[in-house]
């Protein structure tokens, strides 16, 4: 009867310890999230010949601001203050290249209504500086010459960075 009750203490014990932990991770994350918002650099913008595939200059956003131990959750890029420069030629947007202030990249698709969501940074420290550059296809025909040359600008991009404080 002893060790039975040893061996019944041992597991509330154990199954405490797990509920704790358990209970004190789920209270860290649910701490709270906070959103930073950022402006580019200088404008994000792209011109290609008829036909073809190509990138634009790269734009950088700087959170050198956040505190040291707030971790992404989220990243949204906003383009949405999109103008056509060049002649007739019509670029295609495609895909957005992120890269974190600690290097690591990723490649997106182009997000409906020129914002662009992706989780992919998830647990990424969320201060320095992070860049951004986007890939687009001019889709006018390559028969028409280079009177269509065409091309976007995307003035002043935007960064939210929802992130969390670890602890």
């Amino acid at each position: 009867m002893v060790k039975s009750m040893k061996k019944v203490k041992r597991i509330i014990a154990v199954a405490l310890v797990f509920t704790m932990l358990f209970a004190s991770q789920v209270t860290v994350f649910a701490a709270g999230t906070k959103d930073a918002m950022q402006s580019a650099n200088k404008d994000m913008s792209i011109a290609l010949m008829p036909g073809v595939t190509g990138d634009s200059n790269t734009v950088t956003f700087n959170y050198n601001g956040l505190p040291d131990n707030a971790i992404v959750k989220e990243v949204k890029i906003d383009c949405s203050n999109a103008s056509v420069i060049g002649g007739k030629g019509a670029i295609l947007a495609q895909s957005l290249t992120i890269t974190s202030p600690s290097g690591e990249t990723h490649t997106v698709g182009w997000g409906r209504g020129n914002v662009t969501t992706t989780n992919l940074f998830i647990a990424e420290k969320a201060a320095g500086t992070w860049s951004v550059y986007m890939t687009g296809t001019n889709i006018a025909s390559p028969s028409l010459g280079s009177a269509f040359i065409g091309g976007t600008k995307y003035s002043r991009p935007k960064m939210t960075i929802t992130y969390i404080l670890e602890e």
